[in-house]
């Protein structure tokens, strides 16, 4: 009798079974479609997603909240892959996609987990090179700095950790941040080349540089070597400058190379060269401002900005000003405001032109 109740019983353990694995799948397959980004409205959904999943009013456990930003992390990669590289996307509207997408989940993942986006980008940017798709990896991933994160983009990464120049150093490009003197100090410092020069020339720049008296002059000739020059005997000097002094030195130096850029964007019919030549400076003088201190360079900016379209110099506002995000300086550019701070997205609105960023 039990022998065969045992054995009647069996199916029903089958059933059972089979009832808890479909369940299972299907539990499964309703989670995964919780973390779904389509290709019509892929920022929108993203964005969503976190406001629903992750930045929720409510109390969540932290594991939860990382599981959770790991999966739409995963979804926002995969569908940043398609809009790229797939054969029924691609397009220059699939790529615009891609770009807003890519820009939102990098600022998100600095601040949740840089690690998995970091090795991710390198597998993008490969991809891109191998399709020479060089717009895209010129105007989207130098251009906005979309490679990995690192300090200057995350606070889980040291200050002295280094800065990813490599991974920008393709197709003809640099880093956007390579222009930076505080980065090419450390790199000096680090290869010895400080010691390199003349001792007695190194002497005399300290010195002019502890006082404040030497002349601040950029030639049009060759603006940048003359900027960086300046920068590196009276900035990045061997002795300690009082801060005053120092302080004053830089704007010293900002003042010439603000002049030189004026002259070259506005005196007379500047050339294509001249026009070069601006850009080159104003990136690199914006870059250092933002880490020596911006409130000059951002009211200038504007002065810049209301003269080129005054005299209709589209191009150059839209090319380089609006693209390369040479506005004044804020949070996504400078340790000098807090992340919470306004963006200036209204002075990049103007033209039929629009921010190169998402206001917040």
């Amino acid at each position: 009798m039990s022998k065969r109740k045992a054995d009647g019983s069996q199916p029903d353990n089958e059933m059972a079974s089979t009832a808890a694995k479909t369940n299972a799948t299907a539990n499964e397959q309703e989670a995964s479609n919780l973390f779904v980004i389509g290709t019509a409205e892929p920022l929108k959904d993203y964005i969503k997603l976190i406001e629903t999943r992750v930045t929720v009013d409510q109390i969540v456990d932290d594991e939860v909240t990382k599981e959770n930003f790991k999966r739409i992390a995963s979804a926002a990669r995969e569908i940043i892959w398609k809009l790229i590289f797939s054969d029924e996307c691609g397009d220059a509207e699939s790529q615009r996609k891609a770009s807003e997408l890519l820009e939102e989940h990098k600022s998100d993942a600095s601040f949740y987990a840089p690690w998995p986006y970091n090795e991710w980008i390198v597998k993008v940017r490969d991809e891109l090179l191998k399709r020479q798709l060089v717009d895209f990896w010129r105007d989207t991933i130098v251009a906005k700095q979309l490679g990995p994160c690192w300090s200057r983009d995350s606070d889980l990464f040291d200050c002295d950790d280094e800065p990813p120049l490599e991974f920008y150093a393709h197709a003809g490009c640099v880093a956007p941040f390579a222009a930076s003197l505080k980065v090419r100090a450390a790199e000096k410092a680090a290869s010895g080349d400080e010691d390199a020069g003349n001792e007695a020339e190194r002497d005399s720049n300290n010195a002019a540089a502890l006082t404040g008296d030497f002349e601040a002059r950029i030639s049009a000739e060759e603006p940048l070597s003359d900027y960086r020059n300046l920068m590196k005997r009276f900035v990045l000097t061997t002795v300690i400058v009082p801060d005053e002094i120092h302080r004053k030195n830089v704007e010293k130096i900002g003042q010439a190379a603000r002049t030189a850029i004026w002259q070259l964007l506005f005196e007379g019919t500047p050339t294509s060269l001249e026009f070069e030549k601006a850009a080159e400076l104003l990136q690199e003088y914006k870059s250092d401002a933002g880490f020596y201190g911006p409130w000059e360079y951002n009211e200038w900016i504007v002065k810049l900005r209301d003269e080129l379209l005054q005299r209709q110099m589209l191009t150059f506002w839209g090319d380089m000003i609006v693209k390369l995000e040479l506005g004044p300086c804020c949070s996504r550019d400078s340790d000098f405001f807090d992340a919470d701070d306004a963006v200036p997205s209204e002075f990049y609105n103007k033209a039929g032109f629009k921010a190169p960023f998402n206001s917040p």
